[in-house]
């Protein structure tokens, strides 16, 4: 027996290891590879080593690489900011509490906007249709007879998003202000398709709100509420 022709005997051997090896590994990213390695080897031991071509095998194999090519892909993108432009980027660096992949997902559903002329972001007592994030900016908020401006840096709606309630307060942003806007009919069928998105965000919305409660301490009741 030539050297190629044991070479080419013993990839049907190599393939298998290569595939209970894979069943060793916790990691996705490792399991996959170590199939797709696999599955590679079938191919070619289909298509050189049998007197004719065996199209049947070949053909299956091609296909289970493919399949495993593309959801490694999934992996690697989801664990990965590739892709994103400098201002989501930054914004996951704010949130921080996301995965890629989680944050991927909730910025499909995001409107960046940038205010042309003074804007109302929620008006007291009327139902609150997205919740927002204002990156940059002047913020106001009127409650009864008074009003205050607010930092940017922080959710707009939060209550009404948690809670389902109308807003508690007027917020305006000035012209030139930029936010993000989600329609909260969306983000909601999100959460409850993506549980582990619905968690991180509650958390990053009840910290929100615990700072703005935190710097309202000794002064009138607004912060949270206010911003509802």
């Amino acid at each position: 027996m030539s050297t190629f022709d044991l070479v080419a005997n013993s990839l049907v051997h190599v393939a298998a290891l290569l595939s209970v090896a894979a069943m060793f590994f916790k990691s996705q990213l490792l399991l996959r590879a170590f199939l797709l390695a696999g599955t590679l080897l079938n191919a070619v031991y289909f298509f050189v080593v049998p007197p004719e071509v065996l199209w049947g095998p070949v053909f299956w194999s091609i296909v289970m690489f493919v399949v495993n090519g593309a959801m490694i892909g999934l992996l690697v993108l989801d664990r990965t900011m590739f892709g994103l432009s400098e201002d989501e980027v930054g914004l996951f660096r704010t949130f921080g509490i996301f995965t890629p992949g989680e944050y991927r997902r909730l910025m499909r559903l995001a409107n960046w906007r940038e205010a042309g002329e003074v804007e109302n972001l929620t008006v007291r007592g009327a139902p609150v249709e997205r919740l927002y994030y204002v990156l940059s900016g002047d913020v106001r908020v009127a409650k009864a007879h008074s009003v205050f401006p607010v930092a940017a840096g922080t959710f707009i709606g939060e209550v009404a998003f948690l809670r389902g309630t109308a807003a508690s307060a007027s917020v305006t942003v000035s012209s030139g202000s930029r936010f993000v806007a989600w329609d909260r009919k969306a983000l909601m069928a999100l959460v409850e398709k993506r549980p582990a998105i619905g968690i991180a965000l509650g958390s990053l919305l009840n910290a929100d709100l615990a700072g703005k409660v935190a710097a309202d301490s000794g002064q009138p009741a607004t912060g949270a509420l206010a911003l509802a």
